[in-house]
């Protein structure tokens, strides 16, 4: 009895990963083909407005907090 347990758990075969590499490769060359590298400059500057008053806000209730 204990015999043919034994022989059934011998004949699961365990998963190949032989192809795993050339799968990975094959993947890397795709994105690294398809991959747009982007080499523009900016077109304008960003120019932040300076701060001409400072004054306290008597409500908050219309800010948000993030």
């Amino acid at each position: 009895m204990s015999k043919s347990k034994n022989s059934n758990m011998a004949k699961t075969q365990e998963v190949s990963t032989a192809s795993l590499p050339d799968i990975v490769f094959m993947l890397l060359f795709f994105f690294m083909t398809v991959k747009v590298m982007k080499d523009d400059a900016l077109k304008e500057e960003n120019v932040l407005p300076n701060a001409t008053e400072i004054k306290k806000m008597e409500s908050k209730d219309r800010v948000l907090a993030y």
